[in-house]
């Protein structure tokens, strides 16, 4: 029988101790995990194989780290432990002791043990005792919730809350509402433009077929129609963009999209506005619509460019199962999340099956005189922060990008560096991103991939549908 190849006892304790700190720096990469790493959850039981999987659960639990103190470790290979203590960023601090066991490559098994008094003391107050800590309960709150599949939410500077729902699964009733004092859904901007006929040309240009998304400046709300129910045929002069005065609380424009700026099968998804232009990201063929706000003139840009399509090979696994059709292929979301920087330089964007991240000069978007191949030179990568949906910056200049994988938020730091802020089982499919006027950053949670299209016809969705809110600070 040979002996397992191992490092001398210095390097474990070094091993052990950057895993400790890494809770508190957020970083794993340059852990020392083997290539066949299992964590066991002594609290749900649950044992995550190979370094991705153990990476993505570790990560989430440091979101929710403030200091790290490491108390002793002890090595005997192939076998160590260690005792060391977390203080959460609620000021709780655990105890813990972990099991480890060793390879040549470094840590193979973890599996963490707890005070048992903090796991039987469940009287604390709710996000407090360790239960609570462990799911991420307590560290968010929830802001709204909607009856029906929602997609979108936006948040005025003056604390308004307003919520799209699209026509996919359900028949929204209303398909926009501002979300009111007391939790209910007022149709807005009024009631008859939420009651489509069904029928397309004048009543699909004058009421909301699928409204995909809200976003409020200044003085308006914006509300995005790609037309499209359940992500079919483009309805005949349905597609849209309305600018609806926040002040009166009526629709002061309606842009209207040809054939050419939203053909057949586009699925125009998001918009944001700078330089009296719209810009607006098409998830169903993969563009950056750039709309003139004073002469209602559209221009499709980087429809043929790579930057804007789903990438070959993603496969995001989501809810710890592949996310595919019955048939078994991968949903083809080009375009889909987009933002602009806080100094109006750059417009942000990536597929939602893609994992990078890109931007291109907004001055470069403007200039007519570039041809799509300039235009498309003009396109930078970013990152590759993974499959996400909603992007947004806030005022300080940090990207928050919903992690589809993590059930969580990451955040694209001043420095360039991608790290998790949040992460929590109840965060079903993160989508649309807001920042209040207070900093605070809310988000949908869509429960997208439990829809009957991605269950083999089932509909695992469970209502309420939540917008949780984060407080930054």
């Amino acid at each position: 029988m040979t002996t397992p190849p191992q490092l001398d006892k210095e390097t474990y304790r070094t091993i052990i101790e950057g895993y400790f700190r890494a809770f508190e720096t957020k970083d794993f990469s340059n852990v020392a995990f083997s290539s066949n790493i299992q964590f066991l959850s002594p609290i749900s039981g649950k044992t995550f194989d190979g370094r991705a999987a153990v990476v993505r659960f570790v990560s989430g639990v440091a979101t929710r780290v403030a200091t790290v103190n490491i108390l002793y470790t002890a090595v005997d290979f192939p076998i160590a432990a260690g005792v060391w203590q977390m203080t959460t960023t609620k000021g709780v601090t655990y105890t813990l002791h972990n099991h480890f066991r060793l390879d040549g490559e470094g840590l193979v098994y973890i599996w963490p043990m707890f005070d048992p008094k903090a796991i039987i003391s469940q009287d604390a107050p709710e996000g407090r005792g360790l239960l609570q800590w462990l799911r991420g309960t307590g560290y968010y709150e929830v802001a709204g919730t909607t009856p029906k599949q929602l997609a979108g939410v936006t948040i005025s500077k003056t604390g308004r809350l307003f919520v799209n729902i699209p026509r996919w699964v359900d028949k929204p009733d209303p398909s926009v509402a501002e979300i009111a004092v007391d939790g209910s859904l007022l149709p807005y901007p009024n009631s008859e433009i939420n009651q489509w006929d069904g029928q397309p040309g004048d009543s699909a240009r004058t009421h909301f077929v699928c409204v995909q998304s809200v976003v409020a400046d200044e003085d308006d709300l914006w509300i995005l129609d790609p037309a499209a129910p359940m992500f079919g045929d483009v309805v005949s002069s349905g597609p849209k963009l309305l600018r609806v005065s926040l002040t009166t609380n009526t629709v002061t424009r309606t842009y209207s999209f040809d054939q050419v700026t939203a053909p057949n099968r586009s699925y125009v998804n998001d918009v944001r506005l700078a330089y009296g232009h719209a810009f607006i990201t098409d998830s169903g063929l993969g563009a950056i619509v750039v709309l003139n706000l004073a002469t209602g003139q559209a221009r499709r840009l980087l429809d043929q460019h790579a930057s804007t399509k789903a990438e070959v090979g993603v496969e995001p696994n989501i809810g710890g199962k592949p996310w595919k059709f019955a048939d078994g292929t991968t949903p083809q979301v080009h375009s889909d999340g987009i933002a602009i920087d806080p100094k109006r330089e750059y417009l942000y964007y990536k597929a939602l099956t893609g994992r990078t991240l890109y931007r291109v000069p907004i001055t470069a978007l403007l200039d007519e005189s570039l041809s799509a191949e300039a235009l498309g030179d003009r396109v930078e990568r970013v990152g590759e922060p993974g499959p996400t949906d909603g992007l947004e910056f806030d005022a300080k200049g940090n990207l928050y990008l919903t992690a589809l994988e993590e059930n969580a938020i990451r955040v694209l730091t001043q420095d360039g560096r991608i790290q998790l802020l949040a992460s929590a089982g109840d965060f079903l499919w993160p989508d649309t991103i807001t920042i209040s006027g207070q900093g605070d950053l809310l988000f949908s949670a869509t429960q997208f991939h439990l829809m009957p299209a991605f269950n083999d016809g089932v509909d695992k969705r469970t209502p309420p549908y939540n917008i949780f809110r984060l407080k930054l600070g």
